[in-house]
Parts: structure tokens; sequence; C-alpha cells
């Protein structure tokens, strides 16, 4: 009994023991409601992993994430996911994490670095094929087109504007991107640059396609300014964040993709808890985003906050 009585303590102090380990999430912002959807996915799911969960916020500078980065090193802790401000700015201090024995895994966006980290996300390149598709669904002889793309130095950016870009030029030249700008992911930009480009232009655009919905919903705001109606003109999005959903319901937005932020911060996060406590090899997550439209728009992952 005496020895059942120390086989017991002896498992729950290794249990204990394996608890509360010091996490960091580093999210390049929280002005997007992405970015934060993100923050609360990974303040959830470090919670119910018993975890000593801390959210940084990079403000948008890869300066501060990488300060942020060599802090949480410093302050012991044991693993950290990353969202990528810069797809090249943050690797020096991820490496220099993994060189100090730290788990690092990369979520929603890369980084580029001599060394395998695992990631875990929605497939960036394969989702923009998926919109250009319903470009090319709807208007099958060619359209005009408007092209919002996010922080140029974001992988999330990158693959997914060359998975646009790809799909279009593989139906030929009916497909024009007539005009090309970066709205950085911000709303206020989507809203600027319709609204300064589109009376400008000597034919009416067919398509908004935008890298995002906050882009999305500022280019909507500009189309409503501009006297436009709801469907005028094909509008996409992608992260299919609540608003987003919203505007599928009452067709200002066509389409958007949703990326199941919670799933892939959560996956991560089990993921690291399996490799901190059992030695578990961390596989990363790479699954195609959903199309949402109309008719499917209640299988998206945040369609319940519609209803709150």
């Amino acid at each position: 009994m005496k020895k059942l009585v120390l086989l017991l303590g002896a498992t729950l102090a290794l249990n204990v023991a394996a608890k509360d380990e010091f996490v960091t999430f580093s999210s390049p912002s929280l002005y997007s409601p992405f970015q934060i959807k993100m923050s609360q996915a990974a303040t959830e799911a470090g919670k119910q992993l018993n975890f000593k969960m801390q959210v940084l916020d990079g403000q948008d500078s890869s300066t501060k994430q990488v300060s942020d980065v060599d802090n949480a090193v410093t302050r012991g802790a044991k693993a950290i996911l990353i969202a990528p401000n810069d797809v090249n700015a943050i690797a020096s201090a991820v490496e220099d994490a993994l060189d100090a024995g730290v788990i690092v895994a990369t979520v929603d966006r890369k980084v580029s670095s001599s060394q395998n980290i695992p990631h875990f996300g929605a497939n960036n390149y394969l989702g923009g094929q998926k919109i250009a598709q319903e470009v090319k669904a709807k208007f099958p002889d060619g359209a005009n087109i408007i092209l919002l793309t996010g922080q140029p130095g974001s992988t999330s950016n990158i693959e997914r504007t060359q998975g646009i870009r790809d799909e279009l030029k593989s139906y030929g030249d009916g497909y024009k991107i007539l005009v090309d700008q970066t709205g950085n992911w911000l709303r206020s930009e989507g809203l600027r640059i319709v609204e300064s480009v589109l009376p400008t232009l000597p034919v009416k655009p067919d398509v908004i396609l935008s890298a995002n919905d906050d882009m999305a919903m500022g280019a909507i705001e500009a189309l409503r300014a501009l006297g436009y109606k709801a469907g005028d003109i094909m509008v996409t999005g992608f992260d299919a964040g609540p608003e987003a959903l919203s505007r599928i319901q009452d067709d200002w937005l066509y389409v958007t993709a949703d990326q199941r932020p919670s799933y892939a911060v959560s996956t991560a996060l089990g993921q690291i808890a399996g490799k901190l406590r059992h030695g578990t090899d961390i596989q990363g997550l790479d699954f195609a985003p959903m199309i949402i439209k109309k008719e499917n728009v209640t299988e998206a992952e945040r369609i319940v906050e519609l209803k709150e």
C-alpha cells in the first residue's frame, strides 16, 4: 500500500511539473479581426492546456516582434507560436530561440529559415486559386478586376496573391487586372483605393478581388458611398470573419475563404503540449480553406458569432 501511495505521488508530481509551462503566442498585430480571433483562440487553448499563456501584440512592427521573441526566450518561454509580421525580418530571432532550446512553430504566416519550423494554417496559395476559380465561374468569358493585396512582406499575402495571379493567368488574357494595389490588410485602405480609382477607370470593373475581408469591407463602404447597389460589382474576401459572413448574407460580398483560425491555433498549441509533455514530434497542419458563399454560409467556423 505504501508503495502504491509513493507511485501515485510520483505520478502526480510528474503531471504537476508538466503543467503551467510558459508559452508565448506572438501576433503581428491586434488591429485586424482575424489576428484578434487568433489571439483569443490562443488564450482559450492555453487555458485548457494549463499553459502560462502570454499573448503579445507586434503592433505591425517587425522590430517589436523581434524584441518580443527575444524577451520571451529571456523570460524562460518553453515554446513560442508565432505569426510573423515579415517573412524575413523575424528569422534571426526565431533561429536564436531554437538554438536556446525553445520550441518554435508558426501559424497563418511562415518564416524564412534554414531550420525546419513546423507550420499550422490554411494553404494560402490554394485559397487564392479557389477565389480566382469563383471569378471564372461567375464570369466565364473574362472580367475586369481591381486587385487589393495585403502586407507585402507577409507569406499569407505573398502566397495568396500568387495563387490568384497564377490561376487568373491560366485562363488567358480575358481576365484583366485594371488596378493592382496593396491595402496592407486595412479596411481604411480598401475604402481609400476603391473610392479614388473607381471613378477614374474607363470601364466599370466586374470584380474587386480583396486578399482579406477587412479590405473588402472598406471596398464595400466605397461602393455604397459611390451609389452602387449590392451585387453591382462582385466583391471577394478572405478570412470568413463575422462581418464578412453578414455581408455575404445581404449580397454585398460574394465569396470569402474560411481559414478556421481557432482550429489552426488550438491544433498548434495541442501539438506543442504533446512535445513538451510526451516528446511527441510536432507534425504541423496544412489544410485547404473552405470557400464560403451564400448557400453554405452556415458552415463557416465563425458563423456562431453572428448569433451571439
